[in-house]
């Protein structure tokens, strides 16, 4: 009972493929916490609470927010092999935190399945990240591929099962083995896209100061981009216009069209009417695109394909926290920031068009 109440914790998710939450010794709470996951009085694997949880600084719950766990478990794990899964704290002789196997659910898909998620950011790609991952090997799972270099990159396409990252079409077909994936993608209303991702990349330069608790970091020339972004006010529709008209660049690479840039074969430097065409025609390499708007019809459409039951999720992956830029429904921020979604509008509904029924989107 006693190291019931000399520790807090929460499992946020537990499948057969992983199992994450946070915890941290109420006494001291900036101490890491070594767990070992048992099945049975088989022990599968150890780790440590050294993940970042921000919303457990903002509740005033941790100090620091290095608290949290994540933690594959082995490619031959199957609960319905046990009776119970147990989770030991520091040294504590009885476990903590028990499950019954038999709650534990673990998808498989009918047959084998190799997948590529085109992850545009600010789409909701990073909750279907996490669905996802409780259908594959957490071997052979592999996120976030736009941070490895060539040959790592080249090293997930030949071994893995799942393959995402924030790459535009054009880079990941020039992976090997590509062709032997069925491409998967999502997009969003294009003012509520750029909204989010204008309020993310603002945030950069403010947030670096907790950079050194993640293992990636933003380079200097996205801060930069930060910084000017900070210099607007953006409920002013006539600096929103200054802004847009002097995109030069790699900055319009990051905000002009963003999602049609993401269905082509190449780059390039201003998106044109014969470029959303040929987005449009790139379309045809994806079994399905879904809408932001449709989450949960795009998620059982990916059960369907691949022969899952379907399951309940909560969009809450990677929201943003940070306030409201602005009026996305203000008609003269609208015009303002038009030319930076003009051919996004276009795509958004043709896509709506090709792969969904009306009744689908949900506002």
């Amino acid at each position: 009972m006693i190291v019931h109440k000399l520790y807090r914790w929460s499992v946020d998710q537990i499948n057969g493929r992983f199992i994450s939450g946070w915890c941290f010794n109420r006494l001291h709470k900036t101490r890491p916490v070594d767990i070992t996951v048992a099945a049975d009085s088989t022990v599968i694997g150890r780790f440590i609470n050294s993940g970042y949880r921000p919303d457990l600084v903002d509740l005033g719950l941790h100090p620091n927010g290095i608290c949290a766990f994540d933690f594959s478990f082995p490619a031959d794990f199957d609960p319905e092999s046990f009776d119970q899964l147990h989770l030991f704290f520091d040294s504590s002789r009885n476990p903590l935190i028990t499950f019954d196997c038999g709650d534990i659910e673990l998808l498989r898909p009918r047959q084998p399945h190799l997948v590529c998620f085109m992850h545009i950011p600010k789409t909701a790609g990073t909750s279907f990240n996490s669905f996802a991952r409780r259908c594959f090997d957490g071997t052979r799972f592999k996120t976030h591929i736009e941070r490895c270099d060539a040959g790592q990159r080249e090293q997930a396409a030949r071994q893995a099962d799942y393959l995402s990252g924030h790459l535009p079409l054009y880079e990941l077909q020039r992976l090997p083995n590509i062709t032997a994936f069925d491409f998967y993608s999502i997009i969003r209303e294009p003012f509520a896209h750029l909204h989010s991702h204008l309020n993310y990349v603002k945030r950069v330069r403010p947030g670096s100061r907790v950079e050194s608790l993640y293992t990636y970091r933003h380079n200097d020339t996205v801060k930069s981009l930060s910084d000017k972004l900070n210099t607007i006010d953006f409920t002013d529709p006539d600096a929103i216009g200054l802004f847009v008209s002097r995109l030069a660049g790699y900055e319009r690479d990051f905000f002009d069209n963003l999602q049609t840039r993401y269905f082509l074969d190449y780059r390039p430097e201003t998106v044109g009417q014969r470029d959303l065409d040929q987005a449009k025609q790139n379309l045809s390499r994806f079994c399905s695109v879904g809408l932001t708007e449709a989450y949960d019809a795009y998620r059982d459409r990916f059960c369907d394909d691949l022969g899952l039951a379907y399951q309940r999720q909560d969009l809450q992956s990677n929201k943003s926290a940070f306030y409201r830029l602005f009026d996305t429904s203000d008609h003269m921020i609208r015009d303002a920031l038009a030319p930076l979604v003009m051919f996004d509008l276009d795509l958004y509904d043709h896509v709506s068009r090709q792969f969904w029924k009306k009744t689908d989107v949900q506002s």
